[in-house]
């Protein structure tokens, strides 16, 4: 076994290194929703039928629960052609003010039980190979599935294309062997603003918030709390920016919160209703030095296609 980090890129257990180095990728040319992806399934959980009397849970959306893609899947996704610029975002504004207007409401996946939290998602990210003085760099896109358990105990499954030498990982880990806090995400601000010390401080600036929520949301399934208590980090940290509505790579509309630092922007794409995180990315604004790229470029994006809860982390 070995250690697992809870950070926005590939572990230490790959031999893919993400850097800086800006990479080809952006919004697909024509977004569409997400595909009824074949193959091997999901958690095999289904949310209870709402209750008529409930009025509130009967407006939630059914949780999704897309397939795992099988290797031909995986390829021709990862050989769509994607525009290589950053998202373009609406003009801007203060997220202090302009998130008070996003309402946290109820997910279909706050009603599924399971001891583990339950993330799938897919993730596009640079691979550079250095030989002698030349640098090759090319789009690798992960596809993982993640169950974590408050013991910080869990298993990862993941894919990868092009394949590499170890086309599939998968990982199980024992009580602890995964990084960041014990426990689920806190539903209490302070208690979450520790959360997010503990992975990036926040005396290092807004970035540093994005770039801790990323961490922790990446493994964990908030709860409609715990979502309330995300927004309300981000509107309480100076310098987050408020975009209004933002298309991601499924083709989900959600309103975006970003912040830039050394011409890096981090990007959180929002549901509008529920809090929940849809996608993450970030862009090089400018080339990074000793680059031949001449724009601003995308080098990291991930597609959260679900978090919800699992019973176990058994074979999907």
């Amino acid at each position: 076994m070995r250690p697992a980090t809870e950070t926005p890129h590939p572990t230490g257990r790959r031999a893919v290194k993400v850097t800086a180095a800006v990479c080809a990728l952006g919004l697909l040319a024509t977004a569409t929703a997400i595909p009824n992806w074949t193959g091997a399934a999901g958690p095999a959980q289904s949310p209870p039928s709402p209750s008529t009397n409930d009025p509130v849970r009967s407006a939630a959306s059914p949780c999704p629960s897309p397939a795992a893609l099988t290797a031909a899947q995986l390829k021709a996704r990862a050989q769509q052609k994607l525009d290589p610029s950053p998202t373009h975002l609406p003009e801007s504004a203060p997220a202090q003010q302009a998130l008070e207007a996003v309402t946290v409401g109820p997910s279909g996946c706050d009603a599924i039980p399971g001891r583990f939290a339950y993330v799938h998602l897919l993730q596009w990210a640079t691979d550079t190979t250095i030989a002698g003085n030349n640098a090759t760099t090319r789009i690798v896109l992960f596809e993982e599935q993640r169950w974590r358990a408050d013991d910080a105990s869990g298993r990862v499954i993941r894919s990868r294309y092009p394949t590499g030498k170890r086309p599939t990982d998968d990982s199980t880990y024992e009580p602890g062997e995964l990084d960041g806090p014990i426990g689920p995400i806190a539903a209490d601000p302070a208690a979450l603003s520790a959360h997010i010390d503990a992975t990036q401080p926040r005396f290092l600036g807004p970035t540093a918030v994005i770039r801790g929520l990323v961490s922790l949301l990446g493994w964990r399934t908030p709860n409609q709390a715990a979502r309330t208590a995300v927004l309300t980090a981000l509107r309480d940290t100076p310098g987050i920016a408020y975009h209004g509505p933002v298309t991601d790579r499924a083709g989900r509309t959600g309103v975006g919160v970003s912040a830039t630092s050394d011409d890096i922007r981090f990007l959180l794409i929002l549901n509008p209703t529920t809090g929940e995180l849809l996608a993450y990315e970030r862009a090089a604004l400018t080339p990074p030095p000793g680059s031949d790229r001449t724009g601003p470029l995308v080098d990291d994006y991930h597609l959260f296609l679900v978090h919800t809860r699992a019973s176990s982390s058994g074979s999907s």
